[in-house]
């Protein structure tokens, strides 16, 4: 059955993103307009902006998942988003507003002499970046339709159906109001979803998180698998026996049933105690690490959630729209504020499922569907089932509306830095540096779409290739293979071209391609070994059992930067001087040199 609040409380959402997209279209007559909103924005706005931007389908979503299937493994991801914003606010948010760009790749280019290879390179990694990052937000989109709507349209799947139900709107929102419109839009849609998960998080307090976590159960989670593959060989009969001895006898009744059938093709979903990776003599418990990852994976986990978040794109682009490196540091202060809060939120929200989906699961129809013996098949939906849980179809409205709201303010953002890296850096710098203003802006609203036609047809095909059944927790471990290329990428290009002057341009390249290549290779070795594409025991699939590489890329990307920096014959040139004085002096003397550098370039041209 629809919800109708849901339904009600989504397209309200998208009338007032629609109302204020025509509104802003106005001020989009310029690329400083279209990309940055003039340079004007304030820091609240700004920072519930950023926050917008910032809490995405993984956030809203996917921590509270994370926690809810992993315990105190997915609290990694709380840990990680929540502190990412100190690094931020200590070494780039103030650098970069003064340095006074438009992206990362003119960063680029503007610091390395007018190195277009730099730039060109950097374009390469933004989109990456913003391919990786979409990814998680149309599956986010595809699950919150499926629990809101539970049938499709135009023969269409539910997943499918929300996947291009997102994308056509985003797509109109973003080329037609522009940076000014998107910012507006991502500030209201901050306040949506951060209430939504404020309710869901006062609901739990109220009726008590429980004691799951400190009554040593074992944890147990859904896995599917076939019946050829549970009956035959000792993993199979393991699992089976272990099966057998945790659920329920209704429960396991269905499962004989299907093997009973006979299909050896045929999917069967059982719950399994989970094993402990890091003391495998004992069962694994949900206050202990040990469930998803070993020491490494979670050193590497939550170093790539710190650190990535300083090269992202759609995030570190906002920085350019505040008006001052001061306001800049004042956005980020508050931003540290809302994260905080927020992550705090999501971990109580994910324990708390633990309690409530077990004990109301079955006194929901529609719940009882998501669920087995109860536990969710599909930890991703915990928000949504909890807010309906617990408030009913008003709660479960109000929460979908929340997981709208982040895909809409994410996607918005992940849209807009691409069409600036496509629009700005490559069309406006390569292809027709001397076209009229209204030719560069038509040309970012036609990188949005196909950006965002893009991102539909990477939604659909995540199904199709079965990730969404090898990782438990999709959302969160997608973006933070986002944030594992970010961190690779940018991350040490730019603490050592903001920090260290005799940062050279081959260094900076080759920081670059070390880390951002690197972490593209570790994940999709990761990505072909968690879907039986590579041997198990084999050298390939070991370079897979690494989930997230940043451990070693960043600390390599680094050490790229710095060798070929000392060794290269190009050493520091001149102009240095004054790009140091533009990043580090104050904004006037910043400003000063920026417009002195502009109209030296503007004269040689």
């Amino acid at each position: 059955m629809i919800n109708m609040w849901a339904i009600s409380m989504v397209i309200l959402l998208v009338l007032v993103t629609i109302a204020i997209s025509i509104y802003t279209r106005s001020f989009n007559s310029n690329t400083a307009n279209f990309y940055l909103a003039g340079r004007k924005v304030g820091f609240m706005t700004n920072a519930t902006a950023i926050c917008g931007d910032y809490f995405s389908a993984a956030s809203f979503l996917g921590v509270a998942a994370a926690v809810y299937a992993s315990g105190v493994d997915g609290m990694w991801y709380a840990i990680g988003f929540g502190a990412a914003f100190v690094p931020v606010v200590l070494f780039l948010a103030s650098p970069l507003r003064k340095f006074g760009e438009y992206t990362i790749p003119d960063f680029l280019f503007a610091r390395f002499g007018k190195s277009h290879t730099a730039r060109i390179i950097g374009v390469v990694m933004v989109q990456l970046i913003c391919i990786f990052y979409l990814a998680p937000q149309m599956v986010g989109a595809g699950s919150t339709w499926n629990v809101l709507v539970g049938y499709g349209l135009f023969g269409m799947t539910p997943y499918q159906t929300g996947v291009v139900a997102t994308v056509v709107i985003m797509m109109f929102y973003v080329a037609l109001g522009g940076m000014k419109g998107t910012t507006l839009n991502q500030m209201i849609q901050f306040w949506v979803l951060f209430t939504a998960m404020f309710l869901v998080f006062m609901l739990v307090l109220v009726n008590g998180v429980g004691s799951y976590a400190s009554q040593n159960k074992p944890l147990t989670n859904p896995t599917t698998t076939t019946v050829a593959k549970l009956m035959q060989g000792e993993e199979g009969k393991r699992v089976y026996d272990k099966a057998k001895a945790t659920m329920s006898p209704d429960a396991f009744a269905k499962v004989e049933e299907t093997v009973k059938a006979g299909d050896p093709n045929a999917s069967v979903t059982v719950i399994v105690p989970q094993s402990n990776k890091l003391h495998p003599e004992r069962p694994m418990v949900i206050q202990e690490p040990g469930h998803r990852y070993d020491w490494l994976n979670q050193f590497s986990m939550v170093l790539a959630l710190v650190l990535g978040t300083m090269g992202l794109p759609h995030i570190m682009n906002r920085y350019y729209t505040n008006p001052s490196g001061k306001i800049a540091r004042l956005t980020t202060l508050w931003v540290l504020a809302f994260v905080a809060f927020f992550y705090i939120m999501s971990s109580v929200v994910g324990l708390g499922g633990r309690r409530f989906v077990t004990e109301l699961a079955a006194s929901d129809p529609g719940v009882a569907k998501l669920a087995l013996d109860g536990v969710l098949l599909k930890s991703d939906q915990i928000m949504p089932v909890l807010g309906k849980l617990l408030f009913g179809e008003f709660g479960l409205g109000y929460v979908a509306a929340g997981a709208f709201a982040a895909m809409f303010s994410t996607v918005g953002g992940l849209l807009i830095a691409s069409a600036a890296s496509w629009g700005h850096d490559i069309y406006e710098n390569y292809i027709n540096p001397q076209a009229p203003e209204w030719k560069k802006v038509l040309v970012g609203k036609i990188a949005v779409v196909i950006m965002a036609l893009f991102s539909l047809f990477v939604g659909l095909g995540i199904p199709a290739i079965g990730l969404d059944k090898a990782y438990p927790s999709l959302i969160a471990m997608m973006v933070t293979w986002a944030f594992a290329v970010s961190g690779g990428a940018f991350v040490p290009m730019l603490i050592s071209s903001i920090w260290w002057k005799k940062t050279t341009r081959n260094g900076a390249i080759a920081g670059m391609i070390v880390g951002g290549g690197g972490s593209v290779f570790f994940i999709l070795m990761n990505i072909l070994k968690e879907t039986g594409v590579l041997a198990p025991g084999s050298f390939a699939a070991a370079l897979g059992s690494l989930s997230f590489p940043s451990i070693f890329v960043i600390p390599l990307s680094f050490l790229a930067i710095y060798i070929v920096s000392i060794t290269d014959k190009n050493k520091m040139p001149s102009y240095v001087n004054d790009i140091w004085a533009r990043i580090h002096g104050s904004d006037e003397l910043s400003e000063r040199i920026r417009m002195k550098m502009q109209e030296a370039d503007q004269r040689a041209s």
